[in-house]
Formats: structure tokens, C-alpha cells, sequence
């Protein structure tokens, strides 16, 4: 739910113009365990706020037999979460819409979720926004990047500037949760995902997925496009970068 137009690989993902279930650190075990600390249980309505292709929101549904609702900006995305629930038999929602006005009344969900989304957007907005469609006593939760402490200013901008990406360092997201008005906040250091992320997806595109990345980045962005997307990923292996998982309860 970033901006769409700059070179980036999720960017290519949502588009159509890479094919890749998910580009988050973790997989779908990451999931189980953001799910687990927002306590989703059978029956819980749970929101996956940027859903992307729903491959989250369809394990969460089978695993907890949850009533699941996803939202996504992309309607590419949203198409491809529908048939894919389809396919699986799987009574979810998805819609169209923007995480900084999440389209639902006041306390519906029992959960809220997003994953490795909320550094993309206005954050402040959006966890204000998934506070807001919670319930009372009710779950915001995220794995999403984190800076580490020592990251210097000017890698942050880097980061900011290429790819729109504004993470916190993990004490950064408990203060913006904390000032959303949650509380119980815990926070999971999982920072060693990243190194794990990054090698398995060199190993899942392999030399033709790299040189088909390459080619698409230039036909839409040109050679600045291609250049910026590998001093992202030279930043994501740089040390700095690390992962979490931010929960709070709503009062």
C-alpha cells in the first residue's frame, strides 16, 4: 500500500510483473506466531490489512477456522486473494481500500494484522486506523522491518528515499503503538529472519527469476530503476536492518 510507481520488488509482486506468494521475512510461520499473540481463535473476526495475495488471510482461515476479512490497495492483488480463496473453498472477503481509511465501523474486529506493510504507509494513520476497527480488549498486531539502533541517519534516509520505507528501530514501534492508545504492548525480535529472507529469495528466483527481475525493472523504471532496486537490497544485507513483531491489547 506504498507508493506504487517506485522501483521496488513488491512493487513488481503487486503489479503482476513477478511472481512470489510473499515477500516478507518468515513466512507463513511468522504468521501463525503474530496470530497466536493476537490470540486468534475459532470464530474470531480477524482484518488482515494489506493483504496482498492472500495467502496469509487463507492459512489464518484454515488454521483458525477464523472469519477473515482482507483489504488491499491493489486491485490486482485483491483478484488474485479472491481466486485463490476460491480454489480453497474458503469463506474470506477481500475489498479494495486504503489502510489510512480502513472502510469498517468502530471496535467490529477481534484481531487486526498486518505484515511487514505499516513502514510503507503514513504509520502514525494507519495504526490509528487499526486501533480504531479493533474491539475493545481486542488485538493491533505487525511483523514489519526494524532499524537497529546504531543504524545511521544517513542509511535511514537512503531507505526513505529509495523505496518510501520509514521502519522504527522495535522500541520505536512500542512508542507508536503506546501513543495509539494500546497497551500490553510485547514486542519479538526476530531479526535474524532477514538474512534467512533474503537468501531464500535468491534460492526461489535463481539466475532466470534475477535476470527476468533485471529486465522488468528496466522496461518500467529504466537503468536508475534497476540500480535503486539493488541499493535497496545491498542495504537490506547491510547489518542494519533488522525484523520484529509489535502486539498491543486495546483498553
Amino acid at each position: 500500500m506504498g507508493n506504487r510507481n517506485r522501483p521496488s520488488l513488491e512493487n513488481l509482486v503487486d503489479s503482476g510483473d513477478l511472481v512470489l506468494e510473499s515477500i516478507h521475512p518468515g513466512g507463513l510461520e511468522i504468521t501463525r506466531e503474530l496470530a497466536e499473540l493476537c490470540h486468534v481463535t475459532k470464530g474470531a473476526k480477524v482484518l488482515d490489512v494489506a493483504s496482498g495475495t492472500g495467502e496469509s488471510a487463507c492459512y489464518l482461515a484454515e488454521r483458525y477456522d477464523c472469519r477473515i476479512v482482507g483489504i488491499d490497495l491493489s486491485d490486482f492483488m485483491v483478484q488474485k486473494a479472491r481466486r485463490k480463496a476460491r480454489e480453497k473453498n474458503l469463506d474470506i472477503r477481500f475489498t479494495i481500500g486504503d489502510a489510512h481509511r480502513l472502510p469498517f465501523e468502530a471496535d467490529l474486529f477481534d484481531a487486526v494484522i498486518s505484515e511487514c506493510t505499516v513502514c510503507l504507509l503514513n504509520k502514525e494513520r494507519a495504526i490509528s486506523e487499526m486501533v480504531r476497527v479493533a474491539r475493545r480488549g481486542g488485538y493491533v498486531g505487525i511483523h514489519d522491518i526494524c532499524w537497529k539502533e546504531e543504524t545511521p541517519a544517513i542509511l535511514k534516509q537512503r531507505l526513505a528515499d529509495i523505496e518510501g520505507e520509514r521502519p522504527e528501530t522495535i522500541n520505536g514501534w512500542r512508542t507508536l503503538f503506546e501513543s495509539a492508545g494500546l497497551v500490553d504492548v510485547t514486542t519479538v525480535d526476530k531479526s535474524h529472519l532477514i538474512s534467512v529472507w533474503t537468501k531464500e529469495i535468491k534460492r526461489d528466483l535463481g539466475l532466470t527469476g534475477f535476470i527476468r527481475i533485471a529486465l522488468k525493472a528496466v522496461t518500467r523504471w529504466g537503468i536508475a530503476g534497476l540500480r535503486d532496486i539493488l541499493k535497496s537490497d545491498r542495504i537490506f544485507r547491510s547489518g542494519h536492518t533488522g525484523y520484529g513483531i509489535i502486539v498491543g491489547r486495546k483498553p
